[in-house]
């Protein structure tokens, strides 16, 4: 199985234990962690939400291919064995985590699924680690594994 996450994201992952679900992950898939960015998506920031979600959409669109998941906040909420189930039977799955003005509507509708990590406003770099751990948690669920027993 292969899982992308992309994310648009300026810095790097100030969190190790990112590498730890991917390292962790390997037994049951290729976990892979896609930031992007660039000048256009910064300039668009700055002009309006409408530019920047535009700028988010044109750098993810050569990406969007297998079962695509769109992270957001109206998305559906789903209990982790929900997501378990979500992963399972697929061979690609690429999950999408937008910028500070999230999605616009005609990205949205690229999407096999939209779903949301929680009620809170997350912050980009914790809504990521939470993702990467939901992603390990649910590959063990599907391989049985007691990981999520703890």
């Amino acid at each position: 199985m292969q899982i992308n996450v992309f994310s648009i994201q300026k810095n790097k992952d100030e969190f190790t234990q990112i590498e730890e679900y991917i390292k962790m992950s390997s037994s049951w898939a290729n976990l892979v962690n896609l930031p992007k960015f660039n000048q256009n998506i910064a300039k668009a920031q700055e002009i309006s939400k409408e530019k920047a979600q535009s700028s988010y959409e044109q750098i993810y669109e050569p990406y969007l291919s297998g079962f695509c998941v769109g992270l957001d906040e109206k998305g559906k909420e789903l209990d982790s064995i929900e997501f378990a189930k979500l992963l399972k039977n697929k061979t690609k799955i690429s999950f999408f985590i937008g910028g500070a003005y999230g999605f616009n509507k005609s990205f949205k509708a690229k999407m096999d699924q939209i779903i949301s990590l929680s009620k809170f406003t997350l912050a980009h770099k914790i809504a990521k680690l939470v993702l990467f751990e939901q992603i390990y948690r649910a590959l063990s669920i599907n391989a049985n594994h007691p990981y999520n027993k703890i």
